[in-house]
């Protein structure tokens, strides 16, 4: 996972977002800005795109609420770095894919942001089960075409990629967008 974030960052500085701030989509505009953690706010001011985890969540609350384990691929990915969520295109899809975010506000602890009403893991997962979706089978770790919000699953029994039905919410396509989580990432590309 490290390499295939590595690999991420490097796409990022070939398009010149070398600065938070710059980015389009996935990052906490206005209110959201000013609850972040103050350290974690200056390493992104810094400039810094995505900032190294000093203390790892446990997972322990997707545990609790979710009935299983994080997925170790999935864990890693949230563990690593606090980051503004991962974006951009891959293959020949049209839209913008974007992978949930992890980032600490003030006072939280380290698996806090798991749980935001607004874009936490577990509350889009539980959203994504109001719609019919089958936690037990596809946990959903972002969402394709900002503007459309279909759900990106990550199918637990196999670590494939596959995107939500767009005509059958709750639903998974029948064939996978990606064979795992870092072969999506790896294939990301900016326009």
């Amino acid at each position: 996972m490290q390499e295939a974030i590595k690999h991420y960052m490097e796409v990022l500085r070939k398009k010149g977002i070398n600065n938070i701030h710059r980015f389009p989509i996935g990052y906490p505009k206005g209110k959201a800005l000013e609850n972040m953690d103050p350290e974690l706010k200056r390493h992104f001011d810094a400039g810094e795109i995505f900032v190294k985890r000093q203390e790892h969540s446990e997972f322990e609350i997707f545990r609790r609420e979710v009935g299983y384990s994080m997925p170790k691929d999935i864990s890693d990915f949230l563990n690593d770095y606090w980051q503004p969520g991962i974006f951009g295109y891959y293959k020949n899809f049209p839209a913008c894919f974007l992978l949930f975010s992890a980032l600490k506000n003030k006072g939280e602890g380290p698996d806090d942001f798991l749980l935001r009403p607004d874009s936490g893991l577990i509350a889009e997962a539980k959203r994504w089960v109001s719609y019919g979706g089958d936690l037990s089978k596809y946990l959903p770790i972002g969402i394709y075409d900002p503007y459309a919000t279909l759900f990106l699953l990550y199918e637990v029994e196999t670590g494939r990629i596959f995107l939500e039905d767009y005509d059958n919410e709750g639903i998974p396509e029948t064939e996978p967008v990606a064979d795992s989580l870092s072969e999506f990432i790896f294939g990301l590309y900016l326009l």
